[in-house]
C-alpha cells in the first residue's frame, strides 16, 4: 500500500535493473530513485537478510531439498531477537554520519 506520490528505491542489484522489472516499473508509472550501484547499504534490513543468511548456511551447510531450506529459514529467523533488530535500527545515525563524512564512499559497517 502506498500513496499517489511516492519514490521507490532499490539497491540496483542486477535483478532489480532487468529489463523485464524495469518495463514493469514504468508500465506501473512508479518512479525510481536514482541510486549509484554499489553504494553503502544503509538498510537495515538488509543487514537482518545478511545475518540470517549467515547462520541458515553456517559451517558450510546446504540443504537437500526446498522444505529443508525454508525450514532452515523460518527457524533461524524465529531465533532472531528483536533486541539484535534495534542494535542495527540504532546504529543508523552512525552509518549515515559515516556515509556523510565519506562522501558516499563505501563504509567498514
Amino acid at each position: 500500500h502506498y500513496g499517489l506520490e511516492f519514490i521507490f528505491q532499490h539497491d540496483n542489484a542486477s535483478l532489480h535493473k532487468s529489463r523485464a522489472t524495469k518495463t514493469w516499473l514504468e508500465e506501473q508509472d512508479i518512479t525510481v530513485m536514482k541510486w549509484p550501484a554499489k553504494s553503502p547499504d544503509l538498510n537495515p534490513i538488509e543487514n537482518v537478510w545478511g545475518l540470517l543468511a549467515r547462520r541458515v548456511y553456517a559451517n558450510g551447510r546446504q540443504y537437500a531439498n526446498i522444505s529443508e531450506l525454508k525450514e532452515a529459514i523460518i527457524q533461524c529467523w524465529r531465533e532472531i531477537t528483536q533486541e539484535t533488530i534495534d542494535k542495527f535500527l540504532n546504529s543508523m545515525h552512525r552509518r549515515c554520519c559515516e556515509v556523510i563524512l565519506l562522501q558516499g564512499a563505501i563504509t567498514k559497517y
